[in-house]
């Protein structure tokens, strides 16, 4: 099947005949976490369909957004992973993903929502400050409506995986509590970080320096400003 394009010498038409397809920016955010199996995305993007997620993949492997590989053994899984034009794409989504929670999110979540805690948290991780964690080797586990995801900090870098809430993890320094609305709140700057902490809408169970670091690298209040991408 011949794809549309939009025919215009326009960088944002250009992009969309990329990406502007129904559930390929949704494959971008799957793939922001790290690699992940053809089966990992079929799970995660309920309704996709078989042939639909396998077409999106060959034109994010041909616009060389998305490679696949082969894990080393014993796990020998192929997975599908960002390019380094991949990871650009993804920077690229915060400021649309702010907008989205702070113009589209008024109504609370329904029941038949579904929802992953790593969702938020692959974009969170973006506004993590690299200069307040250079040093820091924490690890934070959020608990979300049933979901759970975890934020790693190594010497400045940050990454976000699925974890599973039931799975006892030693390596967890802090656990943090909290519902949808109230990361929807928070991601949209209609409530701060301050005021959800007080008010007992996100609850630390940890280590009290990691916690606190954690607080100091996010912004009190996030606002589109926030997901600007950095020029320097």
């Amino acid at each position: 099947m011949t794809r549309r394009q939009y025919g215009q010498f326009c960088g944002l038409a250009m992009g969309l005949d990329v990406v502007g397809e129904r559930w390929t920016l949704l494959i971008v955010r799957e793939l922001m976490a790290g690699p992940k199996r053809y089966s990992d995305l079929l799970e995660a993007l309920d309704g996709i369909g078989t042939s639909l997620l396998a077409s999106r993949l060959r034109q994010l492997e041909d616009a060389e957004v998305v490679l696949k590989r082969r894990l080393p053994k014993p796990s020998a899984s192929l997975v599908y992973q960002l390019t380094e034009s991949g990871r650009e794409l993804s920077r690229a989504l915060l400021p649309l993903a702010l907008w989205g929670v702070r113009h589209q999110t008024h109504a609370p979540k329904q029941p038949d929502d579904m929802f992953r805690a790593e969702w938020p948290l692959v974009f969170i991780a973006q506004l993590i400050d690299g200069d307040v964690t250079r040093d820091a080797r924490y690890t934070y586990r959020f608990h979300i409506d049933g979901s759970s995801a975890t934020i790693r900090l190594r010497d400045g870098e940050v990454s976000v995986t699925e974890s599973d809430a039931d799975d006892p993890d030693g390596d967890v320094d802090v656990d943090i509590t909290m519902d949808a609305a109230t990361i929807v709140d928070v991601s949209a700057g209609r409530l701060s970080l301050t005021e959800a902490v007080t008010d007992g809408r996100i609850v630390f169970d940890g280590n009290a320096s990691a916690a606190a670091l954690l607080v100091e690298a996010l912004p009190e209040r996030i606002t589109i400003d926030s997901g600007l991408i950095d020029q320097t």
